[in-house]
This record gives structure tokens, C-alpha cells and sequence, in this order.
């Protein structure tokens, strides 16, 4: 078999992206295939980064991101942006991807912000450096007779550009980004970062098979980290700080929490596309099938809304929750007060939320979760549907089953929950005892791993899990259920390893290896 060339592109210096790029590409090197990279070099009139953040003048925002770019690793075999898009190049399509950075950077929060006058604006400002980057994309695949494009993102402005022009040069593109808990590499063969085809093909196939004790374990002691607030490999983790108290809201039959999420950053996907025109819609149908009162309902604020990101607060989707919830006489929690969700979700009969990760731990918690959108542990079997009118008026509460009816479900949630736990982190990721997270964004690689893992994924655009292995029967996890069920997350946090900062990294050229040192003392990505 010939060997094959296979383009890389990371355009944003975020870390650790750029260095999780030069690991694949150094494996299909390895394996004796070329690899070849597309750059920014100051090439684009706007680009994520850039709208994102005001702190710095935008040619220091271009000079910091070339600094960890990928010209910091490799002085060969990089073309630029710049240098290869064609003049007067445009693509009509090129509003139509600025979408979702744009609802992202807004932080737009329901149908009628993506009508607005300042929605239009930004797409408007990234639209060029989009049709720029396509018309680039196409003639570097072209010209480099590349088989194959493995690309960061691939949902953001310019990386949309590059996955749309290797998708319609035909070729395969595969998409990289930091995984969930960090270990490994989530890797999406023709889908972008959000894609959903991949990941439920995976969790169903393993939602089925029990896990060994050592499995159960360790996807137990993520959930422990969660419920602690020690869990600092993820890229962001809420509510550290916060205060544990009572249930708020005196009088009510039942205790039902309302944990709604950010629209924008799943606006424009299909994969994620909800059946409700209006997320709040899904809250009336649900209240008035199960016949709750504004007494049943607390809606806690996501404390991400509290938080600046770049030069965005979250003051569109707090507005638009906190205002259907007042008007209800419904209970509200901002996003900036200190109350633990955690202790929230241990006191109530369920949750509601949309695609929210905090389903993990109330499925851990054995709470039933009530979900009105699409996400990736739809089919993980912990999960109550609730997207569409029709399927609320199947939604029966799990609290109102017989008590032995309801220890039984309780218990199946924790097992299902578990198991998608072990898939998240140690089956959907590639490479997960190649790349190991110290934190967010420190890594090390140690030696050993397998180029044809990723060159299977490039040739057959098909996933396999990373770890295969799997318990002889469900027996092997009823242990850590029992303790899931008396609340012993303190002894299912397990103790932290040696943290492997003696491992090997992936080092950028020696004379710019200062690089990591400053680039350490700063902001990470969209911080």
C-alpha cells in the first residue's frame, strides 16, 4: 500500500490542541506516511480567537497564537493560509458556517436572539475569513494531494472552512479535541467536534456490557471528583466553591430541578436540534402533563452564565430563564450564588435539562433524568425523554413507582450511568494510556502508542473503543453500586497516581521551547 499524505490543522494556539495535533501527526509519521500542516499567519480579517477577547490589540492576539502555533514544532511542510487562498475567493455558504461561533460568542440564548441585529453582525464579520479559509483548504488539499485531513474542531469559523472543503474534495477528515475528563483524544472520523453518530454508536454498543470491578471502580471515582469538586482535568468545572444547603421551596408534592443549559453552544447542529421551538416550551408541557405547581419546581442558573468568557457574561441565557421562572412564581437560583448543585440534585425527586452533563451524577445519584434535547448520553439507558410533545405525554414520574420498584430503578440508573461513564473516558477516547492529562492543559505521552489505531480511523472512518475489555457479569459492579447507593463518594475518589510529569512531552523546537514556560502563566483558550 502506498504511503499516504495526511494534512494537519489546529489554527488556534489554545492549549493543548495544537500539541495533541503534533502527536497524532509525529504517529503517521512514524508509520512512514507524510504529514504536511495549514497555518494561519495573520491571514484572516476575523477570526474566533480575535471577536472572543478584548484584552490584547488583535496583532498581539496574532502574534501570541504564531508563537504556539504549529511553526513552533516543525520548520517544513507548513503552507499558509495566506499564501495559498485564491483572489476574490468567496463561498455563499460562508455566512451559513459562521453560525455557531457566532450564536457561541454571543452566548445567544433562545429563537429570537438568532433573528437579531447583532447575531447578523458577527456572522457578517467572520463570513470572509471563512470563505477565505475554504477557498485556501481546497488548494492546499489540491496542491499536497492529501488523502486525508485530520483537523481541530472542525465546528468553529475557520476550521467549519477547512472541514467543508476536505469534505467536499472527498476525502476523509477526521476531527481531534481534548476528551471529557481529559485522558486520551476524542477523535470524530467525519463529523465536527459536536457530531453525535460516532459517540452513539458507541455508548449504545457498550451500555449492554458489564464492567470488571477495576472498570467500575475508576468510572466511579470521575463521578466522586465531580460530586467533590476535584475533578481539575476537565476543561471547566463549576460550583467549587460553593455551599451545600436545604431544598429552598417549602410546601410542594414533589421536588423537581430545572437545570437549564446554553443553547449556543450547540445552535445550528443537527445532531443536537431540539423538537421544541423554545427550550422553556418543553418546562409548560412537562409541569402541566404531570400536573406540578410553581411549589414542585426550583430552576437553578448555570453557574457558567456568572462567568466571563472572552468579553461575554451569560446575561441573555439567565434573562431568558429567570423571566419564564418569575413569571410562574418558580423558585430561581442565580447562576453567581453559592449553592451547591450537587446537594440540589441529592434532594430531589428528578431532574429536567436539556443535554447538561450534570445528568451524570444524578444518574450516579440515582435520580431520574428527564431530557429535552438530544445529547451524547441519549443512548446510554439512564435517560427519560422528554423532546417532543408526544414523547411528554409518555413522561411518568420514577418517585411515584412502589418503594421496591423504585430501589430497583434507582439502582439500574447508577449501573447505566457508570457504564457510560467507562465509555466516555476510557472507550470513546484514543489513546487514553498515550495521553495523559497532569491538568487542563498539561500533558504527557508515554511511549508505546500504536499508529494503526489512527490510520484504521482514517481508512474505514469507523471507531473502535480504546479499551475493549469488560466484566464477566453484572455481579463485578454491584459493589461500587452499594457504595454509590450509601453515598461513600469520599472512598470512590481514588488516590491520585503519580501525575507522570517525568513522561515524555511533545516538545516544540528547542529554541522556542520558552514558549510553554510563558504560554503556562496565561489564560487558557476562550478563558
Amino acid at each position: 500500500m502506498k504511503p499516504l499524505r495526511i494534512g494537519f490543522a489546529s489554527l488556534y494556539a489554545w492549549r493543548p490542541h495544537v500539541e495533541h495535533m503534533m502527536f497524532l501527526a509525529r504517529l503517521v509519521q512514524q508509520a512512514g506516511h507524510a504529514a504536511v500542516y495549514l497555518a494561519c499567519d495573520a491571514d484572516l480579517p476575523a477570526c474566533y480567537t480575535r471577536e472572543l477577547r478584548d484584552v490584547r490589540p488583535d496583532w498581539m492576539e496574532c502574534l501570541m497564537c504564531r508563537a504556539g502555533g504549529v511553526r513552533s514544532y516543525v520548520g517544513s511542510g507548513v503552507s499558509s493560509i495566506g499564501a495559498l487562498a485564491p483572489e476574490g475567493g468567496a463561498d455563499e455558504r460562508a455566512y451559513l458556517w459562521a453560525g455557531s461561533s457566532a450564536a457561541t460568542l454571543g452566548r445567544f440564548a433562545f429563537a429570537a436572539d438568532y433573528t437579531s441585529g447583532e447575531f447578523d453582525r458577527q456572522r457578517k464579520r467572520l463570513a470572509p475569513a471563512i470563505a477565505l479559509t475554504y477557498g485556501a483548504a481546497r488548494e492546499w488539499i489540491r496542491r499536497e494531494q492529501l488523502d486525508a485531513v485530520v483537523l481541530f474542531n472542525g465546528r468553529m469559523d475557520s476550521t467549519r472552512a477547512i472541514f467543508e472543503a476536505a469534505h467536499d474534495a472527498g476525502i476523509r477528515v477526521v476531527t481531534f479535541e481534548r476528551s471529557w475528563f481529559g485522558g486520551g483524544i476524542q477523535l470524530l472520523p467525519d463529523e465536527t467536534c459536536l457530531g453525535l453518530k460516532s459517540i452513539h454508536g458507541m455508548v449504545r454498543e457498550w451500555s449492554s456490557v458489564p464492567l470488571s470491578v477495576a472498570q467500575a471502580r475508576l468510572a466511579a471515582s470521575y463521578v466522586a471528583s465531580r460530586l467533590s469538586g476535584t475533578n481539575l482535568k476537565e476543561w471547566r468545572a463549576y460550583n467549587r466553591d460553593a455551599q451545600a444547603t436545604g431544598w429552598p421551596v417549602a410546601g410542594g408534592r414533589r421536588r423537581i430541578l430545572l437545570l437549564p443549559g446554553s443553547l449556543n453552544e450547540f445552535w445550528g447542529e443537527a445532531d443536537w436540534q431540539s423538537e421544541w421551538p423554545e427550550p422553556t416550551q418543553a418546562y409548560d408541557a412537562l409541569t402541566d402533563h404531570l400536573g406540578l405547581g410553581p411549589q414542585d419546581l426550583l430552576l437553578r442558573c448555570h453557574p457558567n452564565w456568572g462567568e466571563r468568557i472572552g468579553k461575554n457574561d451569560g446575561r441573555h441565557p439567565e434573562r431568558y430563564y429567570s423571566d419564564w421562572a418569575r413569571a410562574r412564581g418558580v423558585r430561581v437560583i442565580s447562576s453567581r450564588e453559592k449553592v451547591s448543585t450537587m446537594a440540589l440534585i441529592a434532594q430531589c425527586d428528578a431532574v429536567v435539562l436539556a443535554s447538561g452533563t450534570a445528568a451524570l451524577e444524578a444518574a450516579a445519584m440515582g435520580k431520574q433524568v428527564i431530557a429535552t434535547a438530544p445529547s451524547f448520553y441519549q443512548e446510554a439507558g439512564f435517560r427519560t425523554d422528554a423532546g417532543s410533545p408526544q414523547r411528554v405525554a409518555q413522561v411518568r414520574l420514577q418517585v411515584d413507582v412502589p418503594p421496591q420498584e423504585l430501589v430497583a430503578a434507582q439502582r439500574q440508573l447508577r449501573r447505566m450511568g457508570l457504564r457510560f461513564c467507562y465509555t466516555m473516558t476510557h472507550r470513546l477516547p484514543q489513546y487514553v494510556q498515550h495521553v495523559r492529562a497532569l491538568s487542563s492543559s498539561a500533558y504527557r505521552y508515554p511511549p508505546g502508542a500504536d499508529p494503526q489505531r489512527l490510520l484504521e480511523i482514517i481508512r474505514t472512518g469507523r471507531l473502535q473503543a480504546d479499551d475493549a475489555s469488560r466484566g464477566s457479569d453484572e455481579s463485578e459492579e454491584d459493589e461500587v453500586l452499594q457504595r454509590m447507593q450509601d453515598g461513600d463518594w469520599a472512598n470512590l475518589t481514588t488516590a491520585a497516581p503519580d501525575d507522570g510529569r517525568d513522561l515524555p512531552r511533545v516538545s516544540r523546537r528547542w529554541l522556542l521551547r520558552p514558549v510553554d514556560y510563558i504560554r503556562d502563566k496565561m489564560p487558557l483558550g476562550d478563558r
